[in-house]
């Protein structure tokens, strides 16, 4: 198989790899596809066999995935290495910002995204259809509004419509009957199980994230719980000036790393249909 080659710079990308290895002094992994227990085995023992340099330069492309396999990943490169270095050259989500967590610095590309990391739980009585851990929670969290928001409307139209006939004690029993009569359909449709789960997901992924946290020292804490809750979809585009807000240590790619990724092609874009190999 021909070696590719960047027709800008006239270099192969090995050459490209090498002098950005070079300048980091660090080993060089790149990863798309989904984080699943079994690509943290990969990766550690890549780890082991292929621990060249000090530090390391991962460039993750994913749709998200497993809150564990992405704790064991920035973990073990934060275990090999003095200094890692996240780049998010293109479509990085979930879990994979999750990873992104426990990085010393982010480097951020113009194609780069990240999202927010609320854990991802499989649908109610589905079994490959994944559904965000927030979507649950923010689902109950409407529901209450809503019914809230019912009861002060039948409370005040009660108090102001009847001219003092009905006592303020009348007015908010009546409020409340109507409001969970109007709701309560909806309320019988909620799993107490399901919503326990999510609770659960939430809570693993971030318990994960603050001690990732403790040694990439590259987020605030306080700011890390924006990332949990903060943003309204589980697909909300975190970009470079998103990023700068909530990390410290934020940068755009240099030269010869955007010459890398442009080299490296969609693989370092977009998740691809058949994973690459770490």
């Amino acid at each position: 198989m021909p070696v590719k080659e960047d027709i800008l710079t006239g270099h192969s990308v090995q050459e490209i790899a090498e002098s950005v290895a070079n300048t980091l002094d660090a080993d060089i992994i790149l990863y798309n596809g989904p984080i699943m227990r079994n690509v943290d085995d990969i990766l550690i023992e890549a780890c082991d066999n292929r621990h060249k340099r000090d530090n390391v330069l991962l460039i993750l492309v994913t749709d998200g995935g497993n809150a564990d396999a992405g704790y064991r990943i920035s973990r073990c490169l934060q275990d090999n290495y003095k200094r890692f270095i996240f780049f998010a050259s293109g479509f990085c989500k979930s879990a994979g910002t999750l990873v992104a967590l426990g990085a010393h610095e982010l480097v951020m590309s113009r194609h780069g995204e990240l999202g927010p990391v609320d854990a991802q739980m499989l649908k109610k009585d589905e079994i490959a259809n994944f559904q965000s851990g927030l979507t649950v929670i923010s689902a109950l969290s409407a529901l209450k509004s809503e019914t809230f928001k019912a009861f002060e409307e039948y409370f005040i139209r009660l108090v102001r419509n009847s001219g003092g006939s009905i006592s303020m004690k009348s007015a908010a029993k009546i409020a409340t009957n109507l409001a969970s009569g109007s709701f309560f359909p909806l309320y019988q449709q909620i799993d107490p199980l399901h919503l326990g789960e999510a609770t659960r997901a939430m809570s693993i992924a971030s318990q994960y994230g603050r001690r990732l946290i403790e040694i990439g020292q590259n987020i605030d804490p306080e700011l890390y719980q924006a990332l949990l809750s903060g943003y309204p979809s589980h697909g909300f585009v975190i970009d470079y000036r998103e990023a700068t807000n909530l990390f410290t240590h934020v940068r755009r790619p240099s030269q010869d790393e955007c010459d890398l990724i442009r080299c490296l092609g969609l693989p370092a874009l977009t998740p691809q249909p058949s994973p690459d190999d770490v």
